[in-house]
Protein backbone atom coordinates (compact mmCIF):
# COMPACT_ATOMS: atom_id res chain seq x y z
CA UNK A 1 0.00 0.00 0.00
CA UNK A 2 3.03 2.32 1.02
CA UNK A 3 4.08 1.68 -2.51
CA UNK A 4 1.04 2.78 -4.37
CA UNK A 5 1.06 6.10 -2.19
CA UNK A 6 4.41 6.34 -3.49
CA UNK A 7 3.72 5.84 -6.78
CA UNK A 8 0.84 8.39 -6.49
CA UNK A 9 3.02 10.78 -5.14
CA UNK A 10 5.36 10.69 -8.41
CA UNK A 11 2.42 10.78 -10.67
CA UNK A 12 1.42 14.18 -8.63
CA UNK A 13 4.83 15.99 -8.79
CA UNK A 14 5.32 15.30 -13.05
CA UNK A 15 1.75 17.13 -13.20
CA UNK A 16 2.97 19.72 -11.01
CA UNK A 17 5.65 20.22 -12.67
CA UNK A 18 3.84 20.59 -16.23
CA UNK A 19 1.23 23.02 -14.12
CA UNK A 20 3.68 24.80 -12.81
CA UNK A 21 5.42 25.70 -16.20
CA UNK A 22 2.40 26.35 -17.77
CA UNK A 23 1.76 29.17 -15.06
CA UNK A 24 4.94 31.13 -15.96
CA UNK A 25 3.69 31.12 -19.47
CA UNK A 26 0.10 32.23 -18.42
CA UNK A 27 -1.46 29.17 -20.49
CA UNK A 28 -5.13 28.11 -19.85
CA UNK A 29 -4.18 24.73 -20.11
CA UNK A 30 -2.47 25.44 -16.23
CA UNK A 31 -5.89 25.12 -14.92
CA UNK A 32 -6.38 21.24 -16.14
CA UNK A 33 -2.86 19.90 -14.99
CA UNK A 34 -3.74 21.74 -11.36
CA UNK A 35 -6.88 19.65 -11.30
CA UNK A 36 -5.49 16.64 -11.68
CA UNK A 37 -2.20 17.13 -9.54
CA UNK A 38 -4.68 18.29 -6.79
CA UNK A 39 -7.00 14.92 -7.24
CA UNK A 40 -3.68 12.93 -6.80
CA UNK A 41 -2.38 14.91 -3.78
CA UNK A 42 -5.73 14.31 -1.73
CA UNK A 43 -4.41 10.88 -1.53
CA UNK A 44 -1.33 11.63 -1.27
CA UNK A 45 -1.93 13.93 2.27
CA UNK A 46 -4.51 12.13 3.62
CA UNK A 47 -1.81 8.88 3.92
CA UNK A 48 0.61 11.63 5.04
CA UNK A 49 -1.83 12.77 7.75
CA UNK A 50 -1.28 16.07 6.84
CA UNK A 51 -4.70 17.27 6.43
CA UNK A 52 -4.39 21.48 5.63
CA UNK A 53 -2.57 20.18 2.28
CA UNK A 54 -5.48 17.94 1.74
CA UNK A 55 -8.02 20.22 2.05
CA UNK A 56 -5.86 22.36 -0.10
CA UNK A 57 -6.40 20.32 -2.92
CA UNK A 58 -10.27 20.54 -2.75
CA UNK A 59 -9.81 24.56 -2.83
CA UNK A 60 -7.14 23.97 -5.80
CA UNK A 61 -10.08 21.95 -7.46
CA UNK A 62 -12.72 24.18 -6.95
CA UNK A 63 -10.90 27.44 -8.38
CA UNK A 64 -8.99 25.49 -11.28
CA UNK A 65 -12.53 24.79 -12.64
CA UNK A 66 -13.85 28.41 -12.36
CA UNK A 67 -10.58 29.65 -13.11
CA UNK A 68 -10.15 27.88 -16.18
CA UNK A 69 -13.56 29.12 -17.18
CA UNK A 70 -12.52 33.00 -16.60
CA UNK A 71 -9.72 32.61 -18.07
CA UNK A 72 -11.67 31.00 -21.79
CA UNK A 73 -14.66 34.08 -21.06
CA UNK A 74 -11.58 36.76 -21.12
CA UNK A 75 -10.08 35.50 -24.15
CA UNK A 76 -13.77 35.47 -25.54
CA UNK A 77 -14.28 38.95 -24.76
CA UNK A 78 -10.46 40.06 -25.66
CA UNK A 79 -9.73 40.97 -22.12
CA UNK A 80 -6.42 38.72 -22.61
CA UNK A 81 -2.37 39.16 -23.33
CA UNK A 82 -0.72 40.56 -26.62
CA UNK A 83 0.77 37.36 -28.49
CA UNK A 84 -0.54 34.48 -26.23
CA UNK A 85 -2.60 32.48 -28.01
CA UNK A 86 -4.40 30.68 -25.51
CA UNK A 87 -5.66 33.75 -24.18
CA UNK A 88 -7.22 34.45 -27.39
CA UNK A 89 -5.42 37.39 -29.00
CA UNK A 90 -4.95 37.99 -32.53
CA UNK A 91 -1.73 37.71 -33.34
CA UNK A 92 -0.48 38.86 -36.44
CA UNK A 93 2.87 38.23 -38.30
CA UNK A 94 4.98 41.35 -37.45
CA UNK A 95 4.07 41.02 -33.46
CA UNK A 96 5.18 37.29 -32.11
CA UNK A 97 6.90 38.56 -29.37
CA UNK A 98 4.89 36.93 -26.31
CA UNK A 99 3.61 39.69 -23.37
CA UNK A 100 1.48 38.66 -20.57
CA UNK A 101 -1.12 40.24 -18.37
CA UNK A 102 -0.04 41.41 -14.90
CA UNK A 103 -3.07 43.60 -13.08
CA UNK A 104 -1.51 46.03 -10.27
CA UNK A 105 -2.70 44.92 -6.45
CA UNK A 106 -4.06 47.56 -4.42
CA UNK A 107 -3.09 48.27 -0.70
CA UNK A 108 -6.71 46.90 0.06
CA UNK A 109 -6.97 43.83 -1.71
CA UNK A 110 -3.23 43.33 0.05
CA UNK A 111 -4.10 44.41 3.50
CA UNK A 112 -7.37 42.35 3.44
CA UNK A 113 -5.55 39.04 2.22
CA UNK A 114 -2.94 38.81 4.52
CA UNK A 115 -5.50 39.78 7.07
CA UNK A 116 -7.72 37.24 6.12
CA UNK A 117 -4.77 34.50 5.40
CA UNK A 118 -3.31 34.98 9.21
CA UNK A 119 -6.92 34.30 10.09
CA UNK A 120 -6.70 30.78 8.05
CA UNK A 121 -3.39 29.89 9.21
CA UNK A 122 -3.77 30.07 13.31
CA UNK A 123 -7.94 28.47 12.77
CA UNK A 124 -6.72 25.85 10.48
CA UNK A 125 -3.31 24.79 13.16
CA UNK A 126 -5.47 25.23 16.14
CA UNK A 127 -7.77 22.80 14.59
CA UNK A 128 -5.30 20.29 13.29
CA UNK A 129 -3.36 20.18 16.44
CA UNK A 130 -6.50 20.09 18.82
CA UNK A 131 -8.69 17.56 16.70
CA UNK A 132 -6.52 15.19 14.52
CA UNK A 133 -2.80 13.22 14.15
CA UNK A 134 -1.67 15.87 11.85
CA UNK A 135 2.46 15.66 12.92
CA UNK A 136 3.10 19.27 11.81
CA UNK A 137 0.26 20.51 12.06
CA UNK A 138 1.19 24.46 12.27
CA UNK A 139 3.66 24.33 9.14
CA UNK A 140 1.03 22.19 7.32
CA UNK A 141 -1.31 25.03 7.73
CA UNK A 142 1.11 27.74 6.56
CA UNK A 143 1.95 26.08 3.69
CA UNK A 144 -1.70 25.19 2.65
CA UNK A 145 -2.90 29.26 3.53
CA UNK A 146 0.32 30.47 1.79
CA UNK A 147 -1.04 28.43 -1.05
CA UNK A 148 -4.34 29.64 -1.27
CA UNK A 149 -3.38 33.40 -1.25
CA UNK A 150 -1.00 32.69 -3.85
CA UNK A 151 -3.24 30.52 -6.07
CA UNK A 152 -6.06 33.10 -5.50
CA UNK A 153 -3.34 35.96 -6.61
CA UNK A 154 -2.67 34.17 -9.71
CA UNK A 155 -5.96 33.68 -10.37
CA UNK A 156 -6.03 37.47 -10.32
CA UNK A 157 -2.83 38.10 -12.49
CA UNK A 158 -1.22 40.18 -9.56
CA UNK A 159 2.92 39.41 -10.10
CA UNK A 160 2.98 39.33 -5.81
CA UNK A 161 1.91 35.80 -5.94
CA UNK A 162 5.53 34.75 -7.05
CA UNK A 163 7.24 36.16 -3.75
CA UNK A 164 4.18 34.33 -1.81
CA UNK A 165 5.56 31.03 -3.27
CA UNK A 166 8.79 31.33 -2.73
CA UNK A 167 8.06 31.56 0.93
CA UNK A 168 5.83 28.67 0.46
CA UNK A 169 8.05 26.56 -0.95
CA UNK A 170 11.13 27.17 0.84
CA UNK A 171 8.80 26.07 4.32
CA UNK A 172 7.31 23.06 1.99
CA UNK A 173 10.84 21.83 0.78
CA UNK A 174 11.69 22.07 4.68
CA UNK A 175 8.52 20.05 5.84
CA UNK A 176 8.50 17.10 3.04
CA UNK A 177 12.11 16.35 3.20
CA UNK A 178 11.60 15.86 7.45
CA UNK A 179 8.61 13.54 6.65
CA UNK A 180 10.80 11.38 3.55
CA UNK A 181 8.62 12.98 1.16
CA UNK A 182 11.03 12.80 -1.47
CA UNK A 183 9.06 13.40 -4.69
CA UNK A 184 6.99 15.83 -3.52
CA UNK A 185 10.37 17.47 -1.31
CA UNK A 186 11.77 17.87 -5.44
CA UNK A 187 8.53 18.89 -6.92
CA UNK A 188 9.03 22.11 -4.13
CA UNK A 189 12.27 22.78 -5.17
CA UNK A 190 11.70 22.30 -8.74
CA UNK A 191 8.56 25.27 -7.69
CA UNK A 192 11.38 27.62 -5.95
CA UNK A 193 13.24 27.90 -9.16
CA UNK A 194 10.40 28.17 -11.59
CA UNK A 195 9.53 31.10 -9.13
CA UNK A 196 13.05 32.70 -9.63
CA UNK A 197 11.84 32.23 -13.86
CA UNK A 198 8.43 33.66 -13.05
CA UNK A 199 9.53 36.65 -11.63
CA UNK A 200 11.64 37.42 -14.91
CA UNK A 201 9.55 36.33 -17.08
CA UNK A 202 6.61 38.14 -15.76
CA UNK A 203 8.71 40.98 -15.30
CA UNK A 204 10.36 41.24 -18.73
CA UNK A 205 7.21 40.47 -21.02
CA UNK A 206 4.65 41.52 -18.23
CA UNK A 207 2.61 44.77 -18.95
CA UNK A 208 0.75 46.13 -15.98
CA UNK A 209 -3.27 47.20 -16.21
Amino acid sequence: MNDFFFYIEIVAAVLGFIYVTLEVLQKRLMWVMNFFTAICFVAVYVHQGLYAMMSLQFYYIVLSVVSFIQWGRSAKSGIAVKGDKSMGYSVGDEDKDVVLLIRKMSPKVAILSLIAATAVFFALGYVFKIFTDNPRPYLDSLIATLSMLATYWLSKKYIEQWYVWVVCNVIGIFLYFTLRMYPTAILYIIYLIMCGYGIYHWRKKGITI
